[in-house]
């Protein structure tokens, strides 16, 4: 009998030691289910996010629908996150109406969900720039390029993209009552090819259109290059929103006039602040956080803190 005590307590021993030896238990694993990872938007995003769910140790598994018309990749890709028991679901959706059912599997199993990117029924709380407040933003920008009112044409985006849709209800509101003329308005998935093809469709069309708006610096790269290319920088104004890398050489160059910039490092890393705190069961200090947004133009680009923005150049 002793001597089947000594051998149990040193398999015990045995065992801690070999696991103290470079072999740690896995770490838990954080979920992350977006339209798309491509792009300075996600790009930045998901940098931040991994940066801090590496500082908590966790395990980020980021997984991409491959596109905005893809609704129902992503919701079976949340389904697939729950499916790896991941602790929690960081999720900025297409389409949020379309994940009421996944969200009500993720409550039942006890999984807090994070709207990174936006705010929307069914979640356990949000990390977001307010979209509503990017183009109230981005109208504010509108204004300042045209003081006494002219021609606008926009590239609004997916129409599948919520996100799209809410920057262009409130920009359209906040110019409601001024003497901006919207002269033409295409939707597109969010590529800067085909920002370019529409943007010198736009120029062509309308000679005498003043200012372009792109829902975002893919479309809205995909603009300033259309007008670079017709000589036309300094003469028709460029306005967007997130601040890239190819955002920024475009407004040095001249060709780029007013960007809302974004800080998603930021909301990345404040939806896995959020994401750890309701795993441990701590209460938040407000259910909806929104990140403010940040006006760029040519005179105050030099001095922006690009370090909540985007990520580090390599």
């Amino acid at each position: 009998m002793i001597m089947t005590k000594f051998c149990q307590t040193a398999a015990v021993l045995t065992i801690a030691l070999f696991a103290g030896a470079g072999h740690t238990i896995a770490a838990e694993k954080l979920g992350a289910s977006l339209p798309l990872t491509q792009g300075p938007f996600f790009t930045a995003q998901i940098y931040g996010m991994t940066e801090e769910a590496k500082k908590l140790g966790y395990d980020l598994v980021v997984l991409d629908a491959g596109g905005y018309g893809k609704v129902d990749k992503q919701v079976s890709d949340v389904e697939n996150l729950l499916a790896q028991k991941v602790k929690a679901v960081l999720l900025n959706p297409a389409d949020p109406t379309s994940f009421v059912g996944v969200l009500n599997d993720a409550k039942s199993n006890h999984v807090p969900v994070v709207g990174a990117g936006m705010p929307f029924a069914g979640t356990d709380g949000s990390v977001s720039p307010s979209h509503c407040e990017i183009g109230k933003a981005l109208a504010e920008g509108a204004k300042a390029l045209l003081p006494n009112g002219g021609q606008l044409a926009a590239l609004v985006g997916p129409a599948a993209g919520f996100w799209a849709n809410e920057r262009w209800r409130c920009f359209k509101e906040q110019i409601a009552n001024t003497k901006i003329q919207i002269v033409a308005e295409q939707a597109s998935e969010p590529d800067a090819a085909v920002g370019l093809s529409i943007a010198t469709d736009i120029l062509q069309r309308f000679p005498t259109v003043q200012v372009l708006y792109g829902a975002d610096d893919t479309v809205g790269v995909g603009a300033a290059r259309a007008v670079q290319a017709n000589s036309l920088c300094g003469k028709v104004k460029v306005l967007t929103a997130v601040l890239g890398d190819t955002t920024e050489e475009l407004m040095k160059a001249g060709c780029m006039d007013y960007v809302v910039a974004l800080q998603v490092v930021e909301v990345g890393r404040r939806s896995v602040d959020m994401a750890d705190k309701l795993i441990k069961g701590g209460k938040l200090e407000a259910k909806d956080v929104v990140i403010p947004v940040v006006p760029v133009t040519p005179k105050n680009l030099s001095s922006i803190d690009l370090s909540t923005i985007r990520p580090p150049a390599h």
